[in-house]
């Protein structure tokens, strides 16, 4: 069988085009909206350009129509990149055939992760960091007013760290199963 660039795929299945295309959109927009997530937390920044807990906090709790606005930016775009990384998970697992990921259902994050974790795909600490991350990003979207703001300043400052390392480690992964994500560097 080939892979998505004509190549053999390790689990031997035929290319799925329409999903290395979702993978390859969603790849695409992780830098522009990591710019803006940076850009949405510049207002929170300390004198040394550091994302500050109390300018945070200050901003989290507040009734005040802009600063609500201002923290939506934030989650929103913290929420969004997640969404992001878990959808490439999701689709990346089932395009490889793992076991776990079987089409028709939709795997439980910590199952999925368990699972591309041990395909190759994560070192245990990143898949703990991500799992962290996906666990606030629900919190976030079903009970926001029970998230603590210092739990979502932790997790941003988290997402920022690691997710050059998870997205280069994801595409990595793929390509050791035959897909090709980014360009060829010859080409």
């Amino acid at each position: 069988m080939t892979g998505a660039r004509g190549g053999p795929t390790a689990s031997g299945g035929p290319p799925h085009d329409a999903d290395v295309a979702r993978i390859r959109q969603r790849l695409s927009r992780m830098s522009p909206q990591t710019k803006a997530l940076r850009l949405a937390l510049a207002r929170y920044a300390d004198d040394h350009g550091t994302f500050d807990l109390s300018l945070w906090e200050e901003a989290f709790t507040s009734d005040e129509p802009r600063a609500i606005n201002h923290v939506l930016e934030v989650t929103g775009g913290y929420e969004g990149l997640v969404n992001h990384l878990m959808e490439m998970l999701h689709t990346g697992a089932a395009l490889v055939r793992l076991p776990a990921a079987q089409r028709g259902r939709r795997t439980p994050a910590p199952d999925l992760i368990a699972a591309v974790t041990a395909d190759g795909c994560f070192s245990a600490n990143h898949a703990d960091a991500l799992t962290r991350l996906n666990r606030t990003r629900n919190r976030l979207q079903h009970n926001s007013p029970g998230v603590p703001a210092d739990e979502v300043h932790q997790r941003l400052e988290l997402l920022l760290k690691v997710m050059p390392r998870l997205l280069s480690s994801y595409v990595a992964w793929m390509q050791r199963h035959g897909v090709q994500l980014l360009p060829d560097k010859a080409a």
